[in-house]
């Protein structure tokens, strides 16, 4: 099994006990980048990665080097950072690296020719998706490969896979990522930049592909099953056409989170909640909130963990057989067999959910429509933050000047006050520091004389809010 550090020395000896061959890292920012962005990641020295790969190998496993960005911006043939690089994987190799990860085809045949003591492993991110593409990097001088996980329940082709590549395959289990995602190829491009040392603009991204992605499974409860997952029980199945290794990712997460995921997929069975031990569900855990520069990521992570989405791994016996025979690339839009085993195995509380989609799709349309970056006619109008801190987003403070013009115009300017600050107080009482539909409705009803009851209601109705 190959799982993925995140630099916590005590992770190594809580792993020994597990059939654990391989760890594999970086450091947080390097001239290459990788699959995270950097302040995801815990920060460490060259002495400390030292230090740590010896102690690996004093535990008797291997360590695994990553160099997976996508991209390099063409700077891999400038004269000067070619001469970084190479010195770069030099360091990697003198201090006891036993592999390497690699996306970009052009370093797996620099690292192939310069560095052949160092084994090589393609990245899932190079998306080997076929026996033919998994040739090719063999030519190149891969002796391992990850394939695209879009292909993790393709068994005919990772069966072939298996056969026409002599080296190993080392499916990954836990990735939570939707299948088929339109932002897979972007999202990784702008995760690589992120995490480079070599960054005109200092690393810094918006992840609005975290958003889109989120909107959709909390909108879709069977969109979560369609993902590409492997379940403990289910490795005999991939064993059965020739793969033997297995790979757990998680760099961001907490130890406990780490080892669980170990335990489960090492005894092969797992009686809980699959977003405690599969990646792509939940980015409260490794504490995104706390770490992302970007403020509104933490103020909508709040809201996911009320939504408590649940995918109960003891009700899916049976669901990968299925696959087996299914061409889902072919038949996924006509079919519905996703959709009826998370009827069964899925559950989300539908209202908390839709507060959630609210707020990150509130945050998306204000990055979508430039807002964000204070540009557009309506940029200074659109968000109001009171003094005291509270704010109103966009969508939300519309719905509220709406309903305030049903009251008579002699009204409204006293009823703007009194109900816009019901509406704050509202909002406090949920422990929120932002307004959102369900307060303006609470602030509505409790705040509109009775005379004036019916009309108001009128205009929640109109809008959808009762």
């Amino acid at each position: 099994m190959h799982v993925a550090t995140n630099w916590d020395p005590d992770l190594i000896e809580k792993l020994a006990s597990y059939p654990v061959v391989d760890l594999y890292g970086v450091a947080d920012h390097t001239l290459v980048g990788g699959g995270r962005p950097s302040f995801l990641l815990r920060k460490v020295t060259k002495m400390d990665i030292e230090n740590y790969i010896k102690k690996v190998h004093d535990f008797g496993m291997e360590f695994s080097y990553l160099f997976n960005a996508p991209c390099l911006n063409n700077l891999e043939y400038d004269i000067k950072y070619h001469a970084k690089l190479i010195e770069y994987i030099q360091w990697v190799s003198d201090i006891g690296t036993d592999s390497v990860i690699v996306t970009i085809p052009f370093l797996i045949q620099l690292i192939h020719e310069q560095f052949p003591e160092l084994k090589i492993r393609v990245s899932t991110i190079s998306h080997v998706n076929s026996a033919t593409r998994a040739k090719f990097y063999e030519k190149l001088g891969a002796t391992q490969i990850t394939p695209d996980v879009m292909i993790n329940r393709d068994f005919a082709t990772l069966k072939q896979m298996a056969k026409a590549f002599k080296g190993e395959i080392v499916l990954l289990l836990t990735d939570g990522c939707l299948f088929q995602c339109p932002f897979r190829l972007y999202h990784y491009n702008t995760l690589g930049h992120a995490s480079q040392t070599i960054q005109q603009f200092n690393r810094h991204y918006i992840d609005t592909c975290i958003l889109n992605c989120s909107i959709t499974k909390f909108s879709n409860p069977e969109e979560v099953l369609k993902c590409r997952w492997v379940r403990p029980e289910d490795l005999k199945h991939y064993e059965e056409i020739g793969i033997h290794n297995f790979k757990i990712a998680g760099r961001r997460m907490s130890t406990e989170w780490i080892v669980r995921s170990v335990k489960a997929f090492s005894e092969r069975k797992y009686e809980g909640n699959l977003v405690d031990i599969i990646q792509g569900f939940s980015m409260s855990f490794g504490g995104l909130e706390e770490k992302d520069p970007n403020k509104k990521i933490g103020e909508t992570i709040g809201r996911e963990s009320k939504s408590k989405l649940y995918i109960d791994n003891t009700k899916l016996d049976g669901f990968i057989d299925f696959f087996k025979k299914q061409n889902c690339n072919a038949m996924c839009e006509i079919c519905t067999y996703c959709q009826e085993w998370a009827d069964k195995a899925v559950r989300l509380d539908p209202e908390r959910a839709k507060r959630y989609v609210e707020s990150l799709q509130s945050y998306l349309n204000d990055i979508i429509t430039s807002r964000e970056f204070g540009l557009g006619v309506e940029a200074q109008t659109e968000e109001t933050i009171t003094s005291d801190g509270v704010k109103w987003v966009p969508e939300t403070k519309e719905l509220f000047n709406n309903l305030i013009l049903l009251s008579p115009p002699q009204f409204q300017a006293m009823a703007r006050v009194a109900i816009g600050n019901l509406a704050e107080e509202k909002a406090k009482e949920r422990s929120s520091q932002i307004v959102e539909n369900e307060d303006i409705v609470k602030a509505f009803l409790a705040g509109t004389p009775g005379p004036f009851q019916p009309s108001m209601k009128d205009g929640l109705k109109k809008y959808n809010l009762i």
